[in-house]
């Protein structure tokens, strides 16, 4: 407002230009370890299909919550044991659930996910058939996977509380349902994938965006390559290469 009071010439200069804003302070966002991803997993036995379905899938990919909702059908590829990321599902009070283009234009992605959750994929797309054979025209057909009882769109609140729950109830470690991708990432860099392939399974616009949300992980990543460097080349028949003269 003031820069354009500038050029209206209605003020001499914008007042404002010299002033710093305050750095944001970046929320720190839990995540599991290998460990707890593991107890994770094992606690999601039992639990109704469509919600392990999410919260698998999130754990495989790393997708963001509007993106795991925003899938239809269409986008998995069964044959090729893939996934297209190309819209998300968002709610605003005054509109309601709608459909976005995703956050970045690198958002928009293809996924491998492992023939494992391929197989729990088509169990749930039967589960689904089923239900909406049993509704018939009261069956409100979206293409979505991730749905409510008559087939609209879920509701992006509703695996962020079930989640919430489900930890508590199964006395887990809180973190949010965001922090699945983070824990989807970590785990990836734990495996010692390079940034390039974990930056453009997380969808991110710049390799840099992705160190510096996980510097914590690359740092200890650097740990243990020099680790691993000592312990190939200062063995036994080595070591007397090392000693000071």
């Amino acid at each position: 407002m003031l820069q354009q009071a500038v050029y209206w010439q209605m003020i001499p200069y914008n007042p404002a230009s010299r002033v710093r804003p305050p750095k944001a302070k970046k929320p720190n966002i839990n995540f599991y370890d290998d460990a707890q991803t593991i107890a994770l997993i094992k606690a999601l036995e039992g639990e109704e299909l469509k919600f392990r379905v999410i919260i698998l899938l999130t754990i495989f990919t790393g997708l963001r919550r509007g993106e795991v909702l925003g899938l239809e059908w269409q986008d998995i590829d069964f044959k090729n044991s893939s996934l297209t990321v190309r819209q998300a599902s968002q709610y605003v009070s005054t509109i309601g659930i709608y459909t976005k283009d995703p956050k970045t234009e690198t958002s928009n992605r293809m996924i491998s996910i492992p023939e494992s959750i391929i197989k729990l994929l088509k169990e749930y797309k039967r589960k689904q058939l089923e239900a909406r054979l049993r509704l018939g025209d009261k069956w409100i057909e979206t293409n979505r996977l991730f749905v409510q009882w008559n087939g609209s769109p879920m509701h992006p609140d509703t695996i962020t509380k079930w989640f919430r729950q489900f930890l508590e109830d199964k006395n887990l470690p809180h973190i949010t349902f965001h922090g699945l991708r983070h824990t989807h990432a970590t785990l990836l860099i734990s495996q010692g994938l390079d940034v390039r392939t974990v930056s453009n399974r997380l969808g991110h616009a710049q390799t840099s965006t992705t160190l510096n949300i996980y510097a914590h992980a690359f740092a200890k990543m650097d740990r243990e390559a020099s680790d691993k460097l000592d312990n190939l080349l200062y063995r036994e028949d080595t070591k007397k290469y090392f000693k000071a003269n």
